[in-house]
Formats: C-alpha cells, sequence, structure tokens
C-alpha cells in the first residue's frame, strides 16, 4: 500500500473514530438529560400522588355519596311533578264544574228574574186597569152631575150662582 492511501486510511479512521466518540458522547449527554428528566417526571407523580390523588379519591368518594342522593331527588322531582299535574287536572275540572254551575245558577236566576219582571208589569197593567177604569167611570158619573147642574142651573132664574171651576177634569 503506498503512503498516501495509508495516510488517507488513517484519517478516515481517525474521523471515524472521532465520530464514534462524539455519537458516544451525544448518547452519554442524552442517557444524562433523560436520566434527569425522569428524576424530574418522578418527582411531579410523587406530587401527583401526594397532591393531587387525595382529591381524585375524595372526588371519587364524593361522586359516590351523591350519586344516591342526585337519584333520591331525580325520583322525588318526577314524583312531584306527576302529583302537580294530577292536581293540576283536579283543579281545571273543579274550575270547570264551578264554571258549570254558576252558569246554571245565572241562568235560573236570569229566568227568576224575567219571570219577576213579567209579574211585576202585568201586576201595574192591572192595578193601572183597577184604578183607571174606576176613576173615569167615577170622573163621568161627576161630570154628569156637573151637567145636570148646570142645566138645572140655567132653568132656575132665580139662583145667580156662578158655576164651579172642574175640580175633576
Amino acid at each position: 500500500m503506498d503512503k498516501s492511501s495509508q495516510t488517507l486510511l488513517v484519517v478516515f479512521i481517525a474521523i471515524a473514530a472521532v465520530s464514534i466518540l462524539m455519537q458516544a458522547g451525544f448518547t452519554v449527554a442524552m442517557f444524562l438529560a433523560t436520566r434527569k428528566a425522569q428524576k424530574k417526571i418522578m418527582t411531579l407523580a410523587d406530587d401527583v400522588r401526594l397532591h393531587a390523588l387525595p382529591a381524585i379519591i375524595s372526588s371519587r368518594e364524593l361522586i359516590q355519596d351523591v350519586t344516591p342522593k342526585l337519584k333520591l331527588i331525580t325520583e322525588n322531582l318526577t314524583a312531584t311533578t306527576a302529583t302537580l299535574r294530577a292536581k293540576a287536572d283536579q283543579v281545571g275540572g273543579l274550575v270547570n264544574n264551578v264554571t258549570e254551575r254558576a252558569q246554571v245558577q245565572a241562568s235560573r236566576v236570569d229566568g227568576m228574574l224575567k219571570g219577576t219582571l213579567d209579574q211585576l208589569t202585568n201586576a201595574v197593567h192591572a192595578i193601572e186597569h183597577g184604578v183607571a177604569v174606576p176613576v173615569r167611570q167615577v170622573s163621568g158619573i161627576l161630570n154628569g152631575l156637573r151637567a145636570g147642574m148646570d142645566v138645572m142651573m140655567k132653568k132656575n132664574p132665580t139662583n145667580h150662582l156662578e158655576p164651579e171651576e172642574d175640580l175633576f177634569v
């Protein structure tokens, strides 16, 4: 082998050795960085276990404690809603019943008032007829008597009395 080939081979081997050493250095650096990150992660995991895990356990216990109560509240709300619907329907029926009865009573009172007013009108007509007819008859009789008196007074020349004013007309 000639000298230039040997030199090239030595240079190539040196470059290869340097690159292998650099790779080893990078690998060691990566190992150290990974180890450092692992320690930080472990510390963080321990902190999470210390602080977050009791909170998670407490939350789980709270959820387990609250779940039956929420179910009971939901069942009670459902039952209350059903009761309210039934009572609303019952009140609606009662209101309809009272309204119908009030309408029947109003019609009845209206009929009674109409009958009373009709009877009152008939009574007024009867009284009017019962009073007006005799008054007209008495007035007619009085007018006849007065006319007769006027005639008799005119036949009797000695009597100079003036006729009285018509009181009944």
